[in-house]
């Protein structure tokens, strides 16, 4: 009888998954049929449909991209592999991972991988959910932030980020961040309007006086740095201080600290200190050996503190997720780590710098490419291009 697969999220962790797991096609017309004609597993994704490529949002900022860039219906991608889609949001997840709620029903399954994003902590600092505006949030949101910028002449800006490090690593969101104060610079330079505006950046996860790289960047294109400031309250044009004083802000652009999601909370998975579903080094979640889980959802294991969530662990995490998830359906066991890693290309329209850090010092492709140089964004939309492109049509 064929394993019962359940794949929660249709995000980059759950993408990622389904590649290692199952053979990329070559022909993927020739897959379409042979996987009905034979196949090991019956793969259900639970999920909206649709996939959205994160990374690419703060240029919306630019114009150079917008939702129907970033936004793929990732059905036809699924039927392409025989895997059964449900669309529907997850309620609760039971019996051990065997049985996944949702709204129209319940779903069984002998083995899980979870790999749906984040909750963000919009209730830390009051006024978050109804005064600022994030990337981090999904296109929808950004579009509101651009048009409110463009119903704008003059200004005072506010970008800015928490991150919640209870479980030792990065979760949240700086360098979206980041790329938005250099690419919101570029902009408002392009309509010849940047004097009248003043960009400020701030973090309480940033040392006043801090330097560095990036830094560096946000000092060149005459950003504020707030380094150490967190509100303690966003308001109608503005936010206070913690002593009551006033600060005026015509638009926030705010990405607050990152846990897991809601389900969490409630279901039978384990929840560790920071709110993430507790994994252990090998993606398996600690004491329900046939779930896995990989991406903003998940916590990592003994990390060092420099590591991120983002799109680049996500894929390393869940090849190895899948690899373990085929070993144990072989009846082996997981043998297979994930490198920590932080790895990004820093776009800022008129340069660009690639961040890079790993556990082991290896460098990024060998260290063929520049770490500073503007053709870095070429590179950066190449790998953009080819990931959709795979997406759409194999």
């Amino acid at each position: 009888m064929k394993k019962q697969i359940t794949i929660i999220g249709n995000g980059f962790a759950s993408l990622f998954f389904i590649g290692y797991f199952l053979s990329i096609p070559t022909f993927p017309i020739i897959a379409y049929f042979f996987r009905r004609i034979y196949s090991r597993y019956d793969i259900t994704v639970i999920g909206n449909g649709k996939f959205i490529y994160f990374p690419a949002i703060p240029e919306f900022l630019t114009k150079k991209r917008n939702k129907a860039d970033v936004t793929i219906d990732i059905r036809p991608f699924l039927r392409r592999r025989n895997i059964r889609f449900i669309e529907g949001t997850v309620v609760d997840i039971q019996d051990g991972g065997r049985t996944v709620i949702t709204h129209d029903g319940e779903y069984k399954n002998d083995y899980l991988f979870i790999g749906i994003g984040p909750s963000f902590r919009k209730d830390d600092i009051p006024g978050t959910k109804d005064y600022t505006y994030s990337p981090c949030y999904g296109p929808d949101d950004m579009d509101v932030f651009v048009k409110k910028l463009e119903s704008l002449s003059a200004g005072i800006i506010y970008v800015g980020y928490k991150i919640n490090r209870m479980d030792g690593f990065v979760a949240g969101r700086p360098g979206p961040m980041y790329e938005c104060a250099c690419l919101l610079d570029y902009a408002l330079r392009e309509r010849g309007v940047r004097n009248e505006f003043e960009i400020h950046f701030f973090s309480p996860d940033r040392s006043p006086g801090e330097k560095g790289a990036i830094t560096d960047r946000l000092r060149e294109r005459g950003i504020i740095l707030d380094d150490g400031y967190e509100p303690a309250e966003f308001l109608d044009g503005g936010m206070t201080d913690k002593d009551g004083t006033f600060r005026k802000a015509d638009l926030v652009l705010y990405s607050p600290e990152i846990t897991g999601p809601l389900v969490v909370q409630k279901s039978c998975l384990p929840m560790s200190i920071g709110g993430h579903i507790d994994v252990d080094k090998y993606g398996q979640v600690k004491g329900l050996p046939h779930v896995f889980a990989a991406g903003d959802c998940a916590n990592h294991e003994n990390p060092p503190p420099w590591v991120p969530h983002q799109a680049h662990m996500a894929q390393l995490r869940a090849s190895a997720a899948a690899k373990n998830m085929k070993a144990i359906l072989n009846g082996k066991g997981s043998t297979n780590l994930y490198r920590q890693e932080l790895s990004c290309i820093l776009d800022m329209r008129n340069d660009a710098m690639w961040l890079h850090r790993s556990e082991d010092g290896r460098p990024p492709f060998r260290n063929i490419f520049p770490r500073r140089s503007k053709n870095l964004i070429f590179v950066k939309e190449a790998f953009e291009r080819i990931f959709l492109f795979y997406l759409r049509y194999l």
